[in-house]
């Protein structure tokens, strides 16, 4: 089975039916983007500057409009947010608002599905490493990151609507729809499409083949990763597969 995650979703809007649990249940591997928390935790550490500080790369202007949202939406005072931090890549602002237009405490598809792996000894492999994921939002310029996140502030009005829609194309479980969103959207992320998930959907390929060669494979990754011409699925059949959708 290959199944399309969200990283994060609201907590009422999380879509888990049993038929799902069974079918990672019964798989003898459980496959996602990365092979799970201690590859997570792995990524705490890579989150960190090599020296200065965080609030450095803004102006004395942008620093306090992201104090001000910061107090406002995350529940961190100024000199909360330069202490847990301050030592961090500026991805890490993107993240921490992204993650508050989910609401509190939003559900986590991997975590479940790793969950259940866990409790069923079913062995968890990935496909990329946390070291490979990192280094994508490295290879963004510092200044562009430093827009990105100012771009994410200057949208954060229009950001819960946005995010609404994206889970509805998501729970309407059309892959195609959600693609065509996600490449339409005005995502901070959409310039990078290419790096972000075209390049990415291809070197998995080979490793998914070789997975469910040898096992009965339940795959999760990202939703926006199985679309399109160039997504998971398409070049899967590309290289002989037959997939068939199953609606849960």
């Amino acid at each position: 089975y290959i199944f399309g995650t969200m990283h994060l979703i609201p907590k009422e809007q999380f879509l888990f039916p049993e038929s799902l649990q069974d079918k990672v249940k019964n798989a003898d591997l459980l496959v996602m983007e990365i092979s799970g928390l201690s590859e997570q935790m792995k990524g705490m550490q890579l989150m960190m500057l090599e020296e200065g500080n965080l609030f450095d790369f803004f102006t004395e202007e942008q620093a306090d409009s992201i104090f001000t949202y910061s107090e406002e939406n995350l529940g961190y005072t100024e000199e909360q947010l330069k202490t847990m931090f301050g030592k961090m890549k500026p991805f890490v602002l993107i993240q921490l608002m992204t993650k508050n237009s989910f609401g509190e405490s939003p559900a986590s598809y991997e975590m479940s599905l790793e969950k259940i792996a866990k409790e069923n000894e079913t062995s968890v492999e990935g496909l990329e490493t946390i070291e490979e994921q990192m280094a994508l939002f490295d290879n963004i310029p510092m200044e562009e990151q430093v827009e990105m996140v100012m771009s994410s502030l200057r949208n954060a009005d229009s950001s819960a609507v946005e995010t609404q829609k994206l889970i509805d194309a998501y729970l309407n479980q059309d892959i195609d729809s959600l693609h065509r969103y996600m490449k339409q959207s005005d995502s901070e992320m959409s310039g990078f499409e290419d790096d972000f998930l075209n390049k990415r959907n291809k070197n998995w390929i080979p490793l998914i083949k070789q997975y469910i060669k040898k096992n009965k494979t339940f795959i999760a990754v990202g939703a926006g990763h199985l679309g399109g011409e160039k997504g998971v699925i398409e070049l899967l059949r590309q290289e002989g597969y037959t997939l068939t959708p199953i609606e849960l």
